[in-house]
Parts: structure tokens; C-alpha cells; sequence
């Protein structure tokens, strides 16, 4: 039996509309949509070109419906950045991604989310998130992508650019009781990713449903991430006038924040003028700042999906065992895998001497 919802998701996965993909497999654009809708099932010669045109083996067609996967917060900005066809292809690889997490995960123990939900204001609520998070209420947070990890929030890597969004949220599963973070690191300065990293934690903390003008509920997802990335009162202490480049360089490398999200702190904490800080902002521009800033800050990728598939799976990865387990193309689960975080290739004693602990690791867990 052939589920329609996998043949959308494969063909939004691929980037397709309707129309594009009904002429690729020979039929016409209201056969596709009753194939998908689950009216009508493809004939073997469709599907067999479905397959080639999709690369997704035919065991991918015959699973059923994978978890419901939210747009989250791609319906906050999705009206004015993105197309129809790329929020969906974001959303289905996610929803792809996240099914690969749920299956490993019934291998290994489940991190319980320690993240509020609050109706508080933007900045109560990220000062009662670092708190939730067992993080010091005015230091910088070393790895954010591995801090938002280890307390139960699944971050996902996506293999592709999101255009002119890096990162999206929701809460995924029945009664939505997984928080997820979607990003891309393709082409992406560390320090934004930090940021979108943060605002995104905003969303899910704070608007768990889509209320309220969509412009305010963005501002306050930024003023979130502000304050959680560079508490006020430490702020109020470091920076300090005159506030220039130079000044807040060091600032940038210890708390790994763009100069562009120090500037705006600097303009909200009121240690500058409005007129100084469109100076700064012009200067900015003018320097080529805006697009690659001086002192780089690293890339973080999620490490937890990649981490349990190399548990299971071997290092390096066997992605074709992997591939066929999870009814995946090879290429497609390799290139999302290798958009996570992953450990050096061990030496054959080093893997044998790792396999037998996490055998140990697994009985006992």
C-alpha cells in the first residue's frame, strides 16, 4: 500500500511544485494531488518513476505517515521571506530529520526537556530560562547549540539554505511535548547562529501559539535572545563609553556575539544615542561588516543525532546500513548526518574497545 503523505514529502523534500513533478513522472498536476491526498494509487509504471525522479527507494512510499511536524516559527516570518515551496521543503526535510532522531532514540535514554513555557515578559522569561538551564545568571555561554542539547531540545541541521531564514522552532509530537530547533550552517557566521540559535529558544519559551501581530511576537523572540546571550547587568558593566569597534571587539570574542547585536544592546541599554548608534550601524555597512565580521567565531553543529547514529552504526558511519534501515536515499541521510557535528574516524582497536561500551551502555540502559 502506497501512503500519499510520503510522496508530498518526498517531492517537497526534492524542491518540487505539483506541476513540476507531475510532468517529471508523466501524469497530470490533478493525478498527483489525488495520489498525495491518498484518492487514488500510483500504478507501478508511476511509481517506479517516482522513484527515480524522488531517489527515495519504494520501501519509503510503503511506510506510514511519519509525526506531525508544525511549521512553528516558519509562520512568523514565511509571509515575507520565503516561498510557499521552500517552507515546505524545509519543513519535510525536518520532519525526515526528526524521524531518523525518534527511531534512534528508542536505543538510548530520552533527555527530558528542561526548557519553561512563560507568559512573561521577553526578558523575565530568558533570565528564568537560564536559570532552568542551570546556567550562570551573568556569564557567557561557551557552546550554545551543546547547552540547548543537554537539556532536551532537539537541534537539527539541515543539509541546505534556508533562504533568508537560518533557523525555525516548534513543538513536535502529541500534545507537542518536543522542542525542536531547525538551522542551517551553510554560509552562516558563527555569531548569528548563536543568535538565531537564541532566538528561536524565544519562540519556543514564549509564544507557544501564533498570537498577536507577527512583528511583535519577532521583536520579542530578539529581545529574548538579547538578554540570554548578554545579560543586562553585565552588560551595563562592560560596555562603557566611548563605544566604538575597538571597545567592543573583545566583547564580541567573550561573548560570542556579533558587533551588530552589541551595538543594538548598546542602543536598548541606553549606552548609546540613537543618532551614535546609526553611526556605528553606517560604519558597519560601509566596512563590509554586515555580510563577515572581524574576530570569527566557530560554527557550532549539533552533535546528538550524529553522536547516536555513530553509537549505532560505527565510525565511520556505515550510511548505507543506515540508509536502508531508515528507508532513506544514501546520499540524502549521508549529506544530513554530515550536517551535524562528527567525531574523528577511530583507529580498528579504539572502535572495537568504544563498540563493547556502548553494548554495555545499551543493556543496562
Amino acid at each position: 500500500m502506497i501512503n500519499g503523505d510520503r510522496i508530498k514529502q518526498a517531492r517537497e523534500i526534492r524542491g518540487l511544485t505539483q506541476k513540476k513533478f507531475a510532468k517529471l513522472i508523466g501524469v497530470n498536476q490533478s493525478s498527483v494531488a489525488q495520489m498525495e491526498a491518498g484518492v487514488i494509487s500510483p500504478t507501478d509504471a508511476v511509481l517506479q518513476r517516482i522513484v527515480l525522479r524522488t531517489e527515495f527507494p519504494i520501501t519509503f512510499f510503503k511506510q506510514p505517515n511519519a509525526t506531525d511536524f508544525p511549521l512553528g516559527s516558519l509562520l512568523f516570518r514565511a509571509r515575507a521571506s520565503m516561498t510557499l515551496r521552500e517552507r515546505n521543503q524545509a519543513r519535510q526535510f525536518a520532519r525526515v530529520i526528526f524521524e531518523v532522531v525518534q527511531k534512534m532514540e528508542t536505543n538510548f535514554k530520552k533527555i527530558p526537556p528542561r526548557l519553561p513555557r512563560s507568559d512573561n515578559d521577553p526578558i523575565s522569561a530568558a533570565i528564568h530560562t537560564r536559570s532552568s538551564m542551570g546556567l550562570s545568571p551573568d556569564s557567557p555561554i561557551p557552546n550554545l547549540v551543546n547547552t540547548v542539547e543537554k537539556n532536551g531540545v532537539a537541534v537539527l541541521s539541515l543539509p541546505l539554505k534556508i533562504k533568508k531564514q537560518d533557523a525555525f522552532s516548534a513543538w513536535v509530537g502529541d500534545g507537542a511535548q518536543r522542542p525542536i530547533i531547525v538551522i542551517s550552517t551553510i554560509n552562516v557566521p558563527g555569531d548569528r547562529l548563536r543568535f538565531n540559535v537564541a532566538h528561536e529558544l524565544g519562540h519556543l519559551v514564549i509564544h507557544q501559539a501564533t498570537r498577536g501581530d507577527i512583528k511583535k511576537i519577532e521583536r520579542e523572540a530578539t529581545l529574548f535572545a538579547s538578554e540570554f546571550l548578554m545579560p543586562r547587568e553585565s552588560m551595563l558593566d562592560e560596555i562603557t563609553p566611548p563605544v566604538t569597534f575597538t571597545s567592543l571587539l573583545p566583547l564580541k570574542k567573550k561573548w560570542r556575539v556579533s558587533l551588530q547585536a552589541l551595538i543594538q544592546r548598546a542602543l536598548h541599554l541606553k549606552k548609546i544615542t540613537t543618532n551614535q548608534y546609526k553611526y556605528l550601524m553606517h560604519q558597519l555597512s560601509a566596512a563590509g561588516y554586515r555580510l563577515r565580521e572581524p574576530v570569527e567565531i566557530p560554527i557550532e553543529k549539533p552533535r546528538m543525532i550524529s553522536q547516536m547514529v555513530e553509537m549505532l552504526y560505527g565510525n565511520p558511519i556505515d550510511y548505507k546500513k543506515l540508509a536502508n534501515y531508515m528507508d532513506l536515499p544514501r546520499q540524502l541521510i549521508k549529506e544530513t548526518i554530515e550536517a551535524h557535528a562528527l567525531r574523528m574516524p577511530e583507529s580498528g582497536h579504539s572502535s572495537a574497545k568504544r563498540t563493547g561500551q556502548i553494548l554495555k551502555f545499551l543493556k543496562t540502559s
